[in-house]
């Protein structure tokens, strides 16, 4: 079950880890506040993803994007990183900016049956409105996709909660993440439970 995003994210990487290499360093390991003042490199955008209280989460950054063809999406991943410092940061190319989704792995997530995407958005919600924990979870239907931007820089906080969500065998530890503040998104808007949005294989957005 949740494997199978893990498998289609591995792959992504593999395909992807030759030109994600070049675009930075700083993506292959070590802290995230090393190349925090590093000038961005041209044609991609520095995503700076605060998170605190996530301490040994893993995170990871996916665009899939729907084409003219709905069986050739457009995809791409970054390599898997930890939070350090309470933040993570990764070079996208602006060209994958659109449909740009994150996944948080923490390490006291139980046997929940899949991944847990960051959300963008909440059905009710608009760009720019600010939303809390108290106020996600009360919410059932979210987009886990980035509008997309061609700025060299973007800095999006991540608020990250243990939650008990419904796991595969019975109640278990899971992750409600959310932006703090509303950003322009793209659809589809998927089901959450409780706030909490996840995914089993690689979401396309349009």
């Amino acid at each position: 079950m949740r494997r199978s995003t893990l498998a289609t994210l591995a792959t992504l990487t593999t395909v992807t880890a030759g030109l994600t290499a070049g675009l930075t360093a700083g993506l292959t390991g070590g802290p995230a506040t090393a190349s925090a003042t590093a000038a961005p490199q041209a044609g991609t955008t520095r995503v700076v993803l605060p998170i605190e209280d996530c301490r040994g989460c893993r995170v990871q950054v996916y665009s899939g994007l729907a084409t003219d063809d709905p069986d050739e999406p457009r995809l791409w991943a970054s390599l898997e990183k930890r939070v350090r410092d309470g933040r993570v940061a990764f070079a996208v190319p602006h060209s994958r900016t659109p449909g740009m989704q994150v996944v948080v792995r923490a390490p006291w997530e139980g046997h929940t049956g899949y991944d847990t995407n960051v959300v963008f958005r909440y059905a009710g919600h608009d760009a720019g409105d600010a939303v809390d924990t108290e106020v996600a979870a009360t919410k059932s239907r979210a987009s886990s996709c980035f509008e997309g931007t061609s700025r060299d820089k973007v800095v999006l906080p991540v608020v990250v909660r243990r939650v008990e969500v419904p796991g595969v065998h019975g109640p278990v530890a899971g992750t409600l993440a959310h932006l703090a503040t509303t950003t322009p998104w793209l659809a589809p808007m998927r089901r959450a439970h409780e706030g909490v949005l996840g995914q089993q294989d690689v979401t396309v957005c349009r």
